[in-house]
């Protein structure tokens, strides 16, 4: 009889720590996913501040031709512009754009520099060829007009 009470027992303890064990992986997996979660937020987050510290740089009159190198490189390395949705540029991609714009209208920026960030833009966003373009055209255009 108190065999059968012992072989009780032990199964009742292997079932409540397998119950335990069950339960804390599956916490664990919930925390793992929340912390990736949120750490694309902030990756997110890092770009975003990226992005407009470049256009910053970019819009500053006093920048100088590596500043602007540099800026760029960092654009086209960190700052991939936003995803197109049904083909059209989102209103976010405009913030890219502009840094585009501010380039190719700075002061020390010459027809090499333009070139270069040409290049750097369109081969890490083949599918924003068009606006690139169009931004750096309006760019040159504006150079003479720029204060």
């Amino acid at each position: 009889m108190q065999e059968n009470y012992l072989i009780i027992a032990i199964a009742l303890v292997i079932i409540i720590i397998l119950i335990s064990l069950l339960f804390i992986i599956t916490n664990l997996q919930k925390t793992v996913i929340i912390r990736q979660v949120e750490r694309e937020k902030e990756i997110e987050a890092a770009k975003s501040k990226t992005i407009e510290e470049m256009v910053e740089i970019a819009a500053y009159r006093g920048s100088s031709r590596n500043d602007l190198t540099v800026a760029i490189l960092e654009v086209a390395k960190s700052c991939i512009f936003p995803i197109k949705i049904k083909g059209v540029a989102p209103k976010s991609a405009k913030t890219y754009l502009n840094f585009v714009l501010l380039i190719a209208s700075h002061k020390n920026a010459d027809a090499k520099l333009i070139a270069f960030m040409n290049t750097e833009l369109k081969k890490a966003n083949p599918e924003y060829k068009t606006e690139i373009d169009i931004y750096e055209s309006e760019g040159i255009h504006q150079r003479g007009n720029r204060i």
